[in-house]
This record gives structure tokens, sequence and C-alpha cells, in this order.
């Protein structure tokens, strides 16, 4: 059989510890013998199916193989098949609802965080009130912010019993007031001061939960950051006082940590399972506490009860068994600290799987990071594990194999990349651009835009073309000359905003790859011909609209940019619905511009929802180019008007008498 190192866990209260979203990717099932691979697949499909999996292509019939020897052992089968689903695996989070609730903080605030909430993206105002994630299963998260004011969130769950039962700690954004659902990529968004976003996946806000047969979580946190602590869940403290920060950059002594999640989890009636180490920069540690076993489960005798309780006091110890891989290493490091076990106190303490479960529970780690075919830009990153750790440690009535255990996974992009908004990996954004993934389909369709009902919804037409061609883009670029206004660099045209009609306006970007200012006469979505930006097949006389074309074109403002990002109308072909493209901008909006004089500026643009700050960029960048009437950033005051109507909107208008200099 085939396969990456794989953590085989024998019992099932461990296999109830891998989330369901976790499980669901790959899973080895018993089977009857395997005589040889031509006879793999007849054996394997209705073995899988069984499970409403389908056969992976890999298997194993060696007996002494740990999933094959459960099984065997189990009476459950001579080989094992590799299966995988083949339709989305079953969640442990339902679809996930937002709603907005009184912004009065939940009572146990895991300390260091605080509940802020605004008014919007662009004002400090605090809002009445706060976006919360309800999943439906009785937990709803906030988004909380750090009272220290770093750029981050921590995505909290509280049952309902005001416990704090999930803590996932986050950057890149603070200060929640808007959270989106997004049903077709499973992802739930939270939207910050700026609009800086923070994306999670659905299963992401996966707890285990109190039930028949599921596990518990639960955050404990610290009582205090200096001086002596000991961890608290906001309804009772667990372990010794010890001092804030000592160990190795950890909050507690690590000893302390073992003993207040073993105490937390002995008050719900569970044996404690295990716990995710806490920082000083992050004082939260997530316990997972587990139900005692079913009849016929594994138990710990005398030996293994004392050498575990020994472990909850001694970190040392704790981490050479988790280390441990075979059966002398666990001896040998028992004996080392004067504990004396068996092979056969092991054996007890490893038991068989109970005959109904049937199944092994294996995770195989995925594609490397250096594959050619994920990770670069434009590709979705590679998922690899992200903490692999060999274990042979009976723990809490379970017991995990000999081999090796993917405790976590994670997604990894090429070096100076990360995952982008679209899921793909991209550059970092440059400071003060703003950078946002735009579907080619929608943005840049120079073939014709039928399918997508753009055309339909926009211009009650049947087809359009959209966007700026690569070789028109130029046509539409500006400069200033040394009389401050503002010229058509292609013919040397002094720049006016179309006139003539209520919906006639100039869009201006300014692209964040090379800082040129391009300025768009557009008549509501229909633009103003310049170059070959024209109608297909038929054409209008250059500065007329192409409104009147049985085909026209249209633009908005990342279909501005589009054509030179994708490299578009070359290939001429429809690009996929589903093709992402990242486009970067220094700045976006409306502009007024009479016989090449500015008269005000904008930052209305719904693609790019740029800031305040992006508005002031933009008139930087204004003013360096040539056009001296705009106060530049931190010498003047502004004057930003908001505009009606417009939330977020704001409008500057040029100054005439007199200026400050950048």
């Amino acid at each position: 059989m085939t396969r990456n190192k794989s953590s085989y866990v024998v019992c099932l209260a461990l296999f109830l510890l891998v989330s369901p979203a976790a499980r669901a990717s790959e899973g080895d099932r018993c089977s009857p013998q395997i005589a040889n691979n031509s006879a793999a697949a007849g054996v394997c499909t209705p073995v899988c199916a069984r499970f409403k999996m389908a056969f992976a292509g890999n298997w194993s019939n060696v007996r002494s193989h740990p999933p094959v020897a459960s099984c065997i052992a189990a009476n459950a089968g001579l080989a094992v098949c590799g299966c995988t689903y083949t339709t989305p695996a079953p969640s442990g989070v339902v679809t996930p609802t937002v709603e907005d609730v009184d912004a009065t903080p939940p009572p146990r605030l895991p300390i260091g965080l605080r509940a802020t909430c605004l008014d919007g993206p662009d004002t400090l105002n605090s809002s009445g009130s706060c976006p919360v994630v309800g999943t439906g299963n009785g937990i709803t998260f906030w988004a909380l912010s750090y009272a220290d004011d770093r750029n981050g969130m921590a995505i909290v769950g509280y049952d309902a019993g005001g416990n704090v039962v999930s803590l996932l700690e986050r950057t890149g954004a603070h200060y929640v007031w808007d959270i989106t659902v997004d049903a077709t990529n499973q992802t739930i968004s939270f939207f910050g001061q700026s609009n800086q976003t923070i994306t999670l996946n659905w299963n992401d806000l996966f707890v285990p939960q109190i039930g028949s047969r599921t596990n518990a979580s639960y955050v404990l946190w610290p009582t205090a950051t200096s001086g002596t602590a000991s961890w608290t869940n906001g309804a009772a403290n667990y372990g010794t006082a010890a001092p804030f920060g000592a160990g190795a950059n950890q909050l507690l002594d690590p000893y302390v940590e073992h003993a207040a999640g073993m105490q937390l989890c002995a008050s719900t009636q569970k044996p404690w399972f295990d716990f995710a180490t806490a920082t000083v920069a992050s004082p939260y540690s997530t316990v997972t506490c587990t139900q005692p076993p079913d009849p016929a489960q594994p138990t710990y005798n005398a030996a293994m009860v004392a050498l575990l309780n020994a472990a909850v006091g001694d970190h040392g110890l704790m981490a050479a068994l988790r280390a441990a891989t075979t059966d002398e290493r666990l001896i040998a490091v028992a004996a080392s600290k004067g504990y004396t076990i068996t092979e056969a106190d092991i054996q007890q303490s490893r038991g068989t799987l109970p005959s109904t479960t049937g199944s092994v529970s294996s995770r195989l780690v995925a594609a490397a990071s250096s594959s050619s075919s994920c990770g670069n830009v434009n590709q979705r990153p590679c998922t690899t594990c992200a903490r692999e750790q060999c274990v042979y440690f009976p723990f809490n009535f379970c017991c995990i194999e000999e081999s090796c255990s993917c405790t976590g996974y994670g997604t990894s992009c090429a070096p100076g990349l990360s995952v982008g908004g679209n899921g793909t990996c991209q550059p970092a954004c440059p400071e003060n651009q703003i950078c946002k993934e735009f579907t080619v389909f929608y943005e840049y369709n120079d073939n014709g835009t039928k399918d997508n009902g753009v055309c339909e919804s926009w211009l009650s037409k049947p087809t359009c073309a959209k966007g700026i061609p690569n070789d028109a883009l130029a046509s539409y670029e500006v400069i200033f000359k040394s009389d401050g206004l503002a010229y058509y660099k292609s013919d040397n045209t002094l720049v006016n905003t179309w006139t003539g009609g209520q919906h006639r306006e100039t869009l201006y970007v300014i692209d964040g790859r090379t800082s040129k200012i391009y300025l768009v006469n557009v008549d509501g979505r229909y633009i103003q011909v310049r170059g070959t930006a024209n109608c297909i097949p038929a054409s209008v006389a250059p500065g007329g609209s192409t409104a009147t074309c049985s085909k026209p074109r249209l633009t908005t403002h990342a279909g501005i940019l589009m054509g030179s990002v994708y490299g578009l109308p070359t290939p001429s072909q429809e690009p996929a619905a589903s093709v992402q493209q990242r486009i970067a901008v220094i700045g976006a909006g409306t502009i007024q511009v009479t016989n090449g004089a500015i008269q005000w500026i904008t930052n209305d643009s719904g693609h790019f929802k740029p800031t305040q700050d992006n508005l002031k960029t933009s008139i930087a960048v204004f003013k360096r180019a040539g056009f001296p009437n705009f106060p530049p950033l931190g010498d003047c005051t502004y004057d930003f008007r908001p505009v009606t109507g417009k939330p977020g909107v704001y409008r500057q208008d040029a100054t005439t008498a007199t200026h400050c200099e950048l």
C-alpha cells in the first residue's frame, strides 16, 4: 500500500477527536482478502461503496501493517482498502448565519480581548449592535478585537450557557463592522476597519460538543498577565498559580497547563485528552475532553495510571512519552523516571477495536508544497501537513499506533506569496494599495457576455463586450504638462468629463503596477470610444458612445485594467466562469475634469471600495503627476465631504487660490 506517513487511531474516543472534515478526505476500510492489484478494484469498490465512498486505488494485505493488523484483530477483515469521499463529506458545521445583536459584550471575555464593533469601515464610531455568526448548534461566534490594538481578531465561540468553547486567532483586520457568508465557497468573511477582511472556512467553526459519543472543547485563559496566574474559563479557576510567562515564553509553567486541563475535564466527568499550548502573546488554551470508554474499550491498569499521573506534573516526561515511537522506547522513558511498565501493561491499554467499528481512520499527508501544480501565482495553495508528530502514547483510554500522526493541516504558497481573497497564491499587496480578486468572466469579456447575465441585467441587450482591451488602454492614459492641466498622452488633447447626459461621468484608476493614471468617460456603463475600445464588430467614431451599437462595449473600474492584467483580448476567447485574477490599484473612483483642470475627486468605486486614506493617496499621486491644486498628505487640512446616498464615499474639491506643497 503506497502512502505517506499516516496515523492509525485504535480507539473510538480518539477517532471522534478528528473533525469530520479531516476524516472525510481519506479513509481506510477493512476488507476481505485482496490477492493482487488486478483483484483490488473488484474487492474494494463494493467495500468503499458501503460507506458511501469510492475506491482511491491504494490497498494493503500485509499482515504486519498496522491498519491491516487492527482489522484482523477486530475480526473485521484481512486487508485494507483506501477509500475517499466522492461527495462533500459530512461537516460538523451547518450553514452559518449572521445576525446583529446588542453590542453589550459577552460576560466571559478572555483576557486581553474586547468587543469593538464599528458603524462602518471608514469610521471609529462604535455601533450599537455587533454582527455575530450562528451555526445552528447552539454556538455563537463573536469577532473580538485585542486590547493592545493589534491588527487581528479572535473569533470566539460561546455555547448556550455562555461558556467559551472555541477561540481562533487570525491576523489581517480588526474592529468588526460586517460579516458575510459565501455559500458557494463555504467561507465566512469578517470585515474590519478600512474594509480589511479575515476569511474562515465553514469547517474552521467545527467545535466538538457534549453528546452521546462526541467530545467537548473548552477554552481557558489566565487570570492575570503579570505576577502569578492560574487558568480560568470565566466561571472557575483551574490549576496551581504560577508566574505569568514562565517556561520558554509559555503562559504558565507547563505542568500547570496539564493540571488545569485535567481539572477542567474532570469537572465535566470526562477524562482529559489534550490542550493547545498557549504563549504570552496568545494566552488562550483550547482543552478537548473525551467521554469515558465504552464497554470493551481499553482501560489503563495501575502501572499506566501512575505513569500518566506523573506526566501531568512533569512536562519533560509528558513530552518524552508523546515522542516515544515503540514499546521499547516507551518502557525506557518510564524507567528513566523510576516507573516500571511492561509490554503486557501497554497491550492492555492498547486493547482492540470493538467489532462494530469495522474500520480504522487514517489521514494522508497531501501534496507537498514543491509541487508545480500548486502554490505558485494564481494557483491554489498546496495543502501540507503543518505539524507531523511521531507518537506511541496510550492516552485516556486511547492508543495511537506506531506511526506518524499529522495533527494539523495547513496551506502554503511559494516564498513571497500568500493566499489571496480568492483562495489562490498572490504576492503581498504593496503598502497603500488595494489588491482584490475579480472573476475575469464578469469584468472582461471581449467575445460577448450573454451567458453571464450582465448584458441583460445592465443593458437589456442579449450581448455586449466588456472591459477596455489591452491595446486600447494607452489611449486613456493621462499626463499633466507644465501648465498643470491633464492631457490624454496618446493624442495630446485636453481631458474633459463627458457632458450631455445625467449618467455621464469620468472613472479613474491608478494602476498599482506602474502608477499610471487612466481616465475613462462613461455614460452609465457605456464607454466613450478612444483607440480600439469600440463596438464589435461595427464601430462608432472616436469620441462617440457605444450605447448605439448592437453589441456595445461597457466597463467598470476593474474592467479598465482587466484586459492588461489578464493579457486580453489575446487570446480572444471567452474566459471560464471560474477564472480569477487579482488587480492592484493605488486608487479608484470618479473625477470631474473641465478643459484639463480637475474640479473634484471621489473614492466612489464599488469594485475596489477605497477608504479615505486611499483617496488621500490618490490625491498625492495626482499632485506629484503635475496637478498642483490639491492638498497633499499631512501638510494641509482635507475637506472630505460625504456624498449623499453613498455610505463611505467622500469628495475632495480642488483648491483654486492657495495650496500646500508636498
